[in-house]
């Protein structure tokens, strides 16, 4: 019985290893604008996918967290406007996941993005109001977020340079706020100039979720 009770850990510990170790590798090398990433590694807020995706060439290496565990994985731009990942459940099984961003958002449209995450399947708008520094994600899907999910984020600050002597910009502040079809949650997000991104927040009933990701160019 204590066997089976300290293998989850000791998994638990490798996979965070592993994905720290990746994190160190790409910070040696080309780092890009940072780009948010889910509890399930796609691109979105901190339960709910957005209209993005990765550009071509550019990976996505993330490591989520909710009540059930850790959620390591990597994502990566196949074509432009195609993204495709895996992610290593809680328990174990691999999470594969794919999205197409049909449209790009636009001064005048919202972006639209279509995708597959394991066995459920979605579609998500999202649109930024003018230059109030909010964006509204609305989308359907079913077998993961859905049947109606929706997301909201507001740009609380930007990166700017806290202090003449200060060693780099500040990061980016987001305030989310999403509901997956099931429970909603609240939380932040903290977008550094280096590529590397930080989401944190509390799901209703289900205690603390979130993300941390790096971006890197191949």
């Amino acid at each position: 019985m204590g066997n089976k009770r300290i293998l989850p850990a000791v998994r638990e510990r490798g996979l965070l290893a592993s994905l720290l170790f990746l994190i160190l590798w790409g910070a040696a090398f080309s780092f890009q604008p940072a780009a948010a990433a889910t509890v399930s590694g796609t691109a979105g807020l901190l339960q709910i996918p957005s209209a993005d995706a990765l550009p071509q060439g550019r990976g996505h290496m993330a490591l989520g967290f909710d009540a059930k565990g850790l959620w390591p994985s990597f994502s990566y731009g196949l074509l432009a406007g195609l993204e495709a990942g895996v992610t290593a459940r809680p328990g174990g099984d691999v999470l594969p996941r794919v999205k197409y961003a049909v449209a790009p958002e636009t001064s005048s449209a919202p972006g639209l993005a279509v995708g597959i995450e394991g066995r459920g399947v979605y579609a998500v708008l999202s649109r930024r109001l003018e230059s109030s520094g909010v964006r509204v994600h609305v989308g359907v899907g079913s077998g993961g977020p859905g049947p109606l999910f929706a997301g909201l984020e507001v740009r609380l600050r930007s990166v700017t340079v806290t202090a003449p002597d200060a060693r780099g910009p500040a990061p980016a502040v987001s305030l989310l706020v999403d509901y997956d079809g099931r429970a909603a949650a609240l939380g932040a997000r903290l977008d550094f100039a280096t590529g590397f991104t930080l989401s944190a927040g509390v799901r209703a009933g289900h205690g603390a979720i979130g993300s941390a990701a790096y971006t890197i160019q191949f």
